[in-house]
């Protein structure tokens, strides 16, 4: 009996190639889907589950909440914060350690590469259980300065693992080169990790006596602060004890000078390891994490994305075996009287569709070998498909065909199953049953509501991301190279000769030099008091802004014009912060230039009341001052816009610059480029050169939206093309079963295109009704996503995009349909009328 099953299978196969084709290429595009994005969520899941006792292991997040302005979040703390929780919270903390990672030239053999060491604390170890390839931790990691490198690392720069003893020099810090013994080799850490450590060096904290805002320091954050817990705690324990200590003991019970508690001002957050991957983003701000961050919402996004495509295809399959249900009627009632049961009937459909889903998973599986390489490319990511390799995976996957084809064949099979032999033989032909009609036409219309949501989701996504590329952020990107690596210039004392020599550099029409340039906003934060208050002002207390530092000619360059007052100028000598020994005891004098929103946030009542006045500050590294606003700029989006703009003080204070921004016209970029090299090579050849175009550092602010609109451009196609092959059968039924009528009509005078409108109109009221169940629900998910990002589209947007997805939907239904009904309505009527 199985035999005769699988073979009536295969004839029922073969005698209906077009259905199913269209059956088995629409459950491969559903399952590749599946297939790809389980891929993506499988990897994104795993992020540090390698780790051994990643449960244990927790980070903790700070957050600024200062009045009238954007909250300050970063997933990085304070450098005196490990310390200070290993002794208060000791019930609840086991070990703790701090990690810095500094992009550092490392020489070997008078060769520098650019490199990223990750400097951490001597008990780093006790806390991140890495395997070691030779070596150990207790060793390895005993003394400062001591340099445990990767298996890659090892390779790289001496051709072979075993490398203990060996040397490796590194440039520079305070303009001293570091000659480092690599005292351990650790393996490479898997992808699936938020650290990429490659070079781990044990920090001597004396190193960073120079800086002490790095560790010595209870609010300006720079380290990334892990923690073990004991036994039976968890991360909530020690965040309500972090809470505790913030409000009762530390130093900001008295620094904070806003009413209330402290812990409204600053709202930590304590972390699990393993969900910092997906779930530190809402707490990282604009900073960013060691590795670029996941996004829970994305892999609840697109795993309801996979399974709806595979509904869709799954739906097709129920459509058409349901419509094709007539055309088998005879051969169910033959075999009911030749006496099988109705169980025995329904499980020679239920096995059809198992094998049909079989089908479709082995096409599914060249499809994502194809798709595979493209994929990647867009979630920038390098996953594999070792399905021979991976047998949780093959079986997995073998459960899901299964289960498809259990599920898309069970109305068929019930819906077949019931047919009375008595009915369908006095009829002496085909014959199908009331509501089967209705069912495929609500099933059409779930089909295309689901295809228009997502269309309708691709076009806000990719409307919102172009927005904000296009969004006039307030100055010119466009013909600038910023060289990221000026710090190590200013270090050496070869800053100034480097930027002339740039300038001298045949179309370069200036070089400027900052502390930062657009993209790079880092969170820099100190009070300011305004001394002279006079009518109109409403300031009285410090307030806490944002400051950049820029040199002579930057907001030149950048095309930013003053509103009020001028910009700086070497001519007037007056405009320059430099360092105050500590001996002297005074306040120093300088001219800041503010935005528009500083103003605002200082009380101030216009841009021309606030030239002339004096803001009192500790400027970080240089002393008190006394600073006197001498203009007032538009507001400029330094950051992506989803963070918007913060109130900002700019200065000119020359130790700070670490970016110099080349600006060219009428050039070749490459020639550009070669040519800042050579002037680099020459002056810093031990220091690698690192740059980047200001445009492509704006554009990457925004590669998250670029990935999401490209896989929802991609996936809501493949939901569209499985749609419309349903479609199409449907369309090559209908008109198979009205070839009749369509005779007759033309008999009586109908032209083809009257029979193509008839079938059209048929199938496009499923469609415009899937458009009034689509737009409410593609107004609400996206209305939300826009949501988070302070400056976005407005509401009409969406409607306009509703539109446009259902009138796009509306005409591929229309073309897929009138093609199938074209070729029907052209056949001769003499062949129709004899139609059986």
């Amino acid at each position: 009996m199985f035999r005769n099953y699988l073979l009536t299978a295969w004839r029922h196969i073969m005698k209906n190639r077009l259905f199913s084709a269209i059956n088995v290429f629409g459950l491969a595009i559903g399952m590749m889907s599946c297939i790809l994005i389980l891929l993506y969520v499988r990897d994104e899941l795993t992020f540090d589950k390698w780790v051994p006792e990643a449960d244990k292991v927790v980070r903790i997040h700070s957050a600024y909440y200062a009045p009238d302005r954007p909250p300050f979040l970063t997933v990085r703390s304070a450098g005196r914060m490990m310390e200070m929780l290993k002794t208060y919270a000791s019930a609840e903390v086991e070990e703790g350690v701090r990690v810095l990672v500094n992009g550092t030239a490392i020489i070997k053999d008078d060769t520098a590469f650019n490199e990223v060491v990750t400097f951490a604390d001597g008990s780093f170890f006790k806390v991140f259980d890495l395997p070691f390839a030779h070596g150990d931790a207790q060793t390895s990691f005993a003394n400062p300065m001591s340099l445990v490198i990767s298996e890659d690392m090892a390779i790289k720069y001496f051709g072979r693992t075993d490398v203990v003893g060996e040397t490796l020099v590194a440039c520079c810090l305070q303009n001293n080169q570091l000659e480092l013994k690599v005292s351990g080799v650790i393996k490479n850490l898997p992808q699936s990790s938020h650290m990429n450590i490659d070079l781990l060096l044990h920090m001597d904290p004396a190193m960073f006596d120079f800086a002490p805002n790095i560790l010595n320091t209870w609010t300006s954050v720079n380290t990334y602060t892990y923690f073990k817990l004991r036994d039976g705690k968890t991360a909530a324990d020690l965040k309500e004890r972090y809470i505790t200590w913030i409000d009762t003991e530390s130093p900001f019970t008295e620094q904070t000078g806003i009413p209330g508690k402290p812990s409204d001002f600053i709202k930590p957050n304590v972390m699990p390891l393993l969900d910092l991957h997906l779930h530190a983003r809402k707490d990282a701000g604009n900073m960013g994490d060691l590795s670029p961050m996941g996004d829970i919402n994305m892999v609840y996004t697109f795993s309801g994305v996979a399974l709806l495509i595979l509904l869709i295809a799954s739906i097709n399959f129920m459509n058409l075996s349901t419509a094709k249900a007539s055309k088998r009627a005879r051969e169910v009632a033959l075999r009911k009287v030749m006496g099988a049961t109705r169980r025995q009937v329904a499980l020679q459909f239920l096995g059809e569709a198992v094998a049909i889903a079989a089908l479709g998973l082995l096409f599914a599986f060249v499809g994502v070998e194809l798709a595979l390489p493209l994929y990647n490319e867009a979630i920038d990511k390098s996953l594999t498909f070792d399905v021979l390799e991976d047998l949780p995976l093959l079986v997995s996957l073998a459960g899901v065909a299964v289960i498809v084809g259990l599920l898309s064949g069970s109305y068929p099979a019930a819906f077949l199953s019931r047919f009375l032999p008595a009915r369908i033989l006095k009829a002496n032909k085909s014959s199908d049953v009331g509501g089967a009609s209705t069912f495929r036409s609500a099933l059409v219309v779930f089909q295309f509501a689901i295809s228009i949501g997502l269309v309708m989701c691709t076009a806000v996504i990719y409307g919102q991301t172009m927005y904000a590329k296009s969004m006039d952020v307030g100055y010119q990107a466009d013909g600038k190279l910023a060289v990221t690596s000026f710090g190590t210039a200013s270090n050496s004392g070869q800053a100034e000769a480097i930027r002339q020599a740039l300038a001298g550099l045949p179309n370069v029409t200036s070089v400027v030099l900052s502390s930062e340039v657009p993209s790079q906003d880092n969170e820099n934060n100190t009070g300011f008091t305004l001394l002279d208050r006079t009518e109109g002002s409403t300031s009285e207390d410090s307030v806490v802004l944002n400051y950049h530092s820029f040199g002579f000619g930057f907001l030149e360059a950048y095309g930013i014009e003053p509103i009020a007052g001028r910009t700086f100028d070497q001519s007037f000598g007056s405009d320059v912060i430099t360092p105050i020994p500590e001996e002297e005891g005074r306040i120093g004098n300088a001219s800041v230039v503010l935005n528009e929103s500083a103003v605002r946030a200082m009380g101030i009542a216009s841009p021309q009341a606030a030239i002339g006045k004096t803001l009192r500050a500790d400027v970080f590294r240089a002393g008190q001052y006394d600073l006197t606003i001498v203009g007032v700029v538009p507001d400029v989006y330094f950051r992506s816009l989803k963070f918007g703009v913060r109130p900002s003080v700019y200065w000119v204070m020359p130790n700070a610059f670490r970016v110099a921004t080349v600006s060219f016209e009428g050039a070749n970029v490459a020639d550009v480029v070669q040519n800042v090299e050579g002037v680099w090579r020459q002056h810093m050849p031990l220091s690698p050169i690192a740059h980047s175009f200001v445009s492509d550092m704006l554009d990457a602010q925004y590669a998250s939206e670029d990935a999401q609109a490209k896989l929802f451009a991609a996936f809501s196609g493949l939901a569209i093309i499985v749609a419309c092959l349903g479609l199409y059968g449907l369309a090559a039924f209908s008109a198979e079963q009205r070839t009749k009528e369509i005779g007759i009509r033309k008999v009586l005078g109908a032209r083809v295109m009257d029979i193509v409108r008839l079938l059209v109109w048929q199938f496009s009221r499923p469609v415009l009704i899937a458009n009034v169940i689509a737009w409410p629900v593609g107004w609400y998910l996206m209305s939300g996503w826009l949501e988070g990002f302070q400056y976005r589209l407005d509401s009409g947007f969406i409607i306009v995009m509703a539109l446009v997805a259902g009138a796009v939907a509306l005409l591929i239904a229309w073309i897929t349909v009138a093609g199938r009904a074209a070729h029907v309505a052209q056949a001769n009527p003499i062949h129709a009328l004899r139609y059986e």
